[in-house]
């Protein structure tokens, strides 16, 4: 690529000008213009190219630059944590032409080459060596997608079959998972078995790899979703994309049995074999590589039931905590803004504690704080539906702070829902980094909580029963999720996102729930 069309890359991606770059350099702009067209074209050693790699890697502030930059100059993305001098090292080098291979790798090489006439001559013919006889082991072959659904089928037999306790299933497959799919009657079958299995008492721990297409990764998590209820599931993910030319499948039912297949990708279907193994030693050999793997990656899915769900307060704390970026929200109940006293009061009302309670406004405390912190600095848009009136009025609407933060079943009285919106709508006031747009609640999950934060991860709360949080930091699912509040706020029209509107809205229906409240006596 010439220089021209990599400075007018760089400029792009920092969307910066000629002005900026040739003050940095102390040049005139004319001479970036030059550069630019190609008329001018500074040698691989001048001067001016450490320069150009500095500033360019110094306006590389957020991580999609970062990134960019890096697949730009042929490095890892993930490496995207470096510090600004080697960002400005790899711009350097790629502007300068550079190879990534050392200098003194070249060396090597070339003085190789230049005495492999010489060096051809010093090797002493040896005696042939006694040929070795490996290990025998009794194998099963399975050919093609027909025979990896048979091996499955299999090893999911053998987990159900087996009375040894605390067994782990550990699963690895980088190919495409039409194998399950495309065949309803094994899908059911499946499905079937793996329920038993973690009936059984089998725990599974599963590794997805980011050269699958992240569509198909979103699917698996979908499908394995009724497991993860279970709590007998984990996932995590490798981070690196891997290469492309291999497809690996290794299963392991610790202690009992193994598939393995390696094979190109692309190869005819008939050809690939799935062996099954029982050998004890290749088993654990099979499940010891498997946790070498494991330490390569990052949890992809963690998942948290009934009382366990308080965990969704503990990781918004964290997502807070962690960010450097904007945040989403898509509620159909308030989570966000209930006052400490407003908190006091419902706790009060159901009798908790004292000594909880004191734990619980702590808590509660710091996450207001946190909650500010964020909107002083970063943007926080919230879709939230209203309830119906009525519901409000007869004492129905359910509160999810003190439910969370209890793990006991809390409505609101309707003044408490009064005030915790009257709180809402101050801390919209205040603060002009919080969005909040109003959807008609035909348009939400009524069900579904999201939280995400773009550069920490993304949570999701079913609170209707049986509870369940679904907790990601992979940045596919970030950005799906964010992607799919953002298209869900589009229904609203730009005139109704307008703060004026909303507050009128939110005082409106505030005003409402007082005076109908007042009429009929209500709390």
């Amino acid at each position: 690529m010439h220089f021209n069309k990599k400075i007018n890359l760089l400029m792009k991606m920092a969307n910066t000008t000629n002005t900026r770059l040739a003050d940095a350099l102390s040049v005139d702009p004319s001479l970036i213009s030059r550069w630019r067209t190609g008329e001018r074209e500074p040698a691989d050693d001048s001067r001016y190219i450490p320069l150009i790699g500095e500033f360019f890697a110094h306006q590389a502030r957020q991580d999609f630059q970062r990134v960019a930059l890096l697949e730009l100059t042929g490095y890892h993305l993930e490496d995207k944590n470096v510090d600004e001098a080697t960002i400005a090292s790899y711009i350097i080098r790629w502007l300068a032409n550079e190879s990534k291979i050392s200098i003194e790798s070249i060396e090597l090489l070339l003085d190789s080459i230049g005495n492999i006439g010489e060096t051809a001559t010093r090797y002493k013919e040896m005696p042939l060596p006694k040929e070795e006889t490996g290990q025998l082991v009794q194998a099963q072959v399975f050919n093609g997608k027909d025979g990896l659904r048979a091996a499955t089928r299999k090893i999911l037999l053998q987990a159900v079959a087996s009375d040894q306790a605390h067994k782990r299933l550990l699963l690895y497959s980088d190919e495409r998972l039409d194998w399950i799919l495309e065949n309803q009657d094994f899908l059911k079958e499946w499905v079937s078995l793996m329920h038993l299995c973690i009936q059984k008492g089998t725990k599974i721990k599963i590794i997805h790899t980011l050269s699958r297409d992240s569509n198909e990764m979103a699917m698996a998590v979908q499908q394995w979703l009724p497991f993860y209820m279970t709590g007998a599931i984990t996932s995590y993910y490798y981070p690196r994309k891997r290469d492309d030319m291999f497809n690996h499948t290794s299963f392991v039912l610790e202690g009992i049995a193994k598939i393995s297949s390696t094979h190109v990708r692309g190869e005819s279907e008939e050809t690939i074999n799935y062996v099954y193994i029982t050998e004890p030693n290749l088993v654990e050999e099979a499940a010891q590589s498997f946790a070498v793997q494991l330490n390569l990656c990052k949890p992809l899915v963690r998942t948290f039931t009934g009382k366990k769900t308080r965990q969704y307060i503990y990781q918004q704390n964290s997502f807070f905590t962690m960010a450097t970026g904007n945040g989403v929200g898509m509620q159909s109940l308030l989570l966000i803004g209930m006052p400490l006293n407003l908190l006091n009061t419902m706790l009060e009302r159901n009798k908790i504690p004292e000594h909880d309670r004191a734990a619980i406004l702590l808590q509660q405390e710091q996450r207001l704080q946190l909650t500010l912190s964020h909107l002083e600095h970063k943007k926080f848009r919230l879709i939230m539906s209203l309830p119906r009136i009525t519901d409000v009025l007869k004492g129905y609407v359910p509160a999810l702070i003190p439910e969370l933060l209890t793990q006991q079943p809390f409505t609101y009285l309707p003044m408490e829902f009064h005030a915790h919106l009257q709180s809402l709508i101050q801390l919209l006031k205040a603060h002009d980094n919080l969005e909040i747009y109003i959807l008609p609640q035909k348009y939400i999950i009524q069900s579904v909580q999201l939280f995400a934060m773009e550069d920490s991860g993304v949570m999701v709360f079913k609170h209707h029963n049986p509870k369940f949080v679904f907790i990601s930091e992979q940045k596919d699912i970030i950005n799906a999720v964010r992607s799919y509040i953002y298209q869900e706020s589009a229904r609203i029209p730009k005139r109704e996102r307008q703060k004026s509107y909303v507050l009128e809205k939110l005082y409106e229906f505030s005003n409402r729930i007082e005076k109908r409240a007042k009429v009929r006596m209500l709390p």
